[in-house]
This record gives C-alpha cells, structure tokens and sequence, in this order.
C-alpha cells in the first residue's frame, strides 16, 4: 500500500488498528515522529528500553502484556544505532503471534550498510502474519519526495486501502510513475551505491575529526548518525545554549527518550555535510566541550585512551 512517506504509514497504523487508550510498546529512547502519529491516535504509550540487541521484550512484557502494536526500528534502531539480533527478532514474533498484537517494523536507513550482511527482517521471517513493514524513499532520494509504502498481512490490505482513500487521496501518482521507471532502468540500485560510498567517506571524515573530542563514541556500520555519549553528570541544557552560541544545532538523546537517561549523549549525524563542514562543526563542538576542563576531571580524549590501551 502506498503512503505519503513513513510518516504517513505510520498515521495509517495508528487511525486503524488503535483506539484511544490502547497501550502501545513504544522503543526508547525512540523515534519522536512515530510517537506522535501513535499519541495522536489517542495511544498510550508504554516505553520499553533498548540493549546491545535491540528492544526488551521480556520488560515490555512486564509492563504491558496485552498491547495492541508495538514499533520498533530493529535493523537499525534510532537513535542509538542497535541492531536486533536474530534471537530477540524470534522472541518478538513469538510473543506478537501468542498475544495477538502487531508490530510495526519501521525500516529506517537500512539501506545504508558498509560492512556485514543484513539481517532478515521482521516481517521476512514472520509466519504468523504479525508485521506491518514500513519502508520509505525520502530518506535515500530526496525529503521532499513523500512516497512510502507499507507491506501488510493479506487479511489488512483492504481495510488499510479503505482508510487511505479517506484520509490520502491524493497520492502523487506523476511521481510514482517516474519513480517506477528509475528503479525498472536499474537507476536506484546504482543511486544507492553511490550514496552507500558517499555516506561511508562522510562516516570516516567525521570518525577522525572526533578522535581527540572527550565523547565516547558508538559509530554502528549502517544509518547516517553515530552516538557521542558525554561525561556523567554533563549538562545537557547548558550544552545547547553553548553550542547556540557557537553557531551549532545540537540534538541530544534525551530529547527522544520518555524515561530518564542515566548518561546524556549527542546524535551526530553526517549524512548532509561534507568533510569540510564535518571538520568545521566538530572544530566548534570542541570549542562548545572545552576539552580542557573535561580532562582535569580526568576524562581523556579517545586519541588519549587509544595511545594509552596500546
């Protein structure tokens, strides 16, 4: 079913499958943009943590066992960059198919891996008709193309189709059609290769340009962000007028967490700016962390841990 991008597919689920109050397992820190299609909708949400792979089910559980949908963004969460492995993919879909619920699986950046082999999708591997796909071209294209599209269990194909005529009836048909033409001439699969090698060169000129920044780093083999986590006890509010100042848009992860964070940390993203600008916005970030105050509370830069490990 075609859709005005994510966002759109995201709103279709929400208006069909939800009632106000419906409890919803909502990854977090997570994605502010699903949030609110859910919010909107009237859902509750019930936050569910991430580790090494990927959403908790056994938590969510806990929290809430009789949740309608669950979202999540398993081949690379946002933001911190997690991908769920294939066991916590398995218990996932177990539960989803024993409760009944959906899961929406929000393929985000998948596209942008340079190294190892994906892992089989939620919905590749569901049996038991349980996973709503979601999947997007603004973010490899261009953001002003609105063309998303979602993969549905054959029994939600029509319902979905009936509300969308509703809610999205003009659909930009011009631009699907075109869009048709650049993937059957094989256009996209050679665009995506391109932007798979820009992406990775942008990846690296931002690796080097942190290396002497006091951030702990988590820099995952896919997507177009990587995670900076700052110093215990940083000041998350005060870091952002400080980088105003500077002339620097920062985001912080707690801006896209419902629960408390323990440590706060930046999401850096790379995929709109070149080295040149790379070096010149990291230039400013270190200016914006004065570093030399980190250190005589002895936080090294990673250049620093590096010589000291060898």
């Amino acid at each position: 079913v075609i859709v005005a991008g994510a966002q759109g597919g995201f709103d279709l689920v929400a208006r069909l499958l939800l009632n106000p109050g419906d409890p919803v397992w909502m990854e977090d820190p997570g994605y502010v943009g699903a949030r609110g299609a859910l919010l909107g909708a009237g859902a509750e949400i019930v936050p569910v943590p991430i580790d090494h792979e990927g959403l908790m089910v056994e938590i969510g559980i806990e929290r809430a066992p009789d949740v309608r949908l669950v979202y999540v963004t398993p081949s690379h969460q946002f933001p911190l960059g997690v991908t769920m492995s294939l066991a916590r993919r398995l218990a996932l879909l177990a539960w989803a198919k024993a409760a009944n619920a959906y899961i929406l699986e929000d393929d985000y950046n998948s596209e942008f891996r340079f190294a190892g082999r994906p892992l089989t999708t939620l919905q590749g591997l569901d049996r038991a008709d349980r996973v709503i796909y979601v999947g997007t071209f603004s973010k490899v294209l261009a953001p002003a193309l609105r063309i998303g599209y979602l993969i549905l269990p054959p029994l939600l194909v029509e319902p979905f189709l009936k509300v969308r005529r509703l809610v999205d009836f003009h659909l930009p048909v011009l631009e699907q059609a075109l869009l048709a033409d650049f993937m059957a001439e094989g256009h996209y699969t050679r665009h995506l290769r391109r932007m798979r090698t820009h992406f990775a060169e942008r990846r690296a000129a931002l690796l080097t340009a942190l290396a002497d920044l006091p951030l702990d780093l988590h820099a995952p083999e896919v997507g177009s962000h990587c995670i900076g986590w700052l110093p215990t006890g940083t000041d998350g509010l005060r870091l952002l007028h400080e980088a105003a100042v500077h002339g620097l848009n920062l985001w912080l992860l707690s801006s896209y967490s419902i629960e408390p964070m323990v440590r706060e940390g930046l999401v850096i993203g790379y995929g709109d700016h070149d080295g040149t600008e790379i070096q010149e916005a990291v230039r400013k970030l270190g200016k914006v962390l004065g570093e030399e105050n980190y250190k005589k509370k002895g936080i090294m830069s990673n250049k620093s841990k590096a010589k000291e490990l060898s």
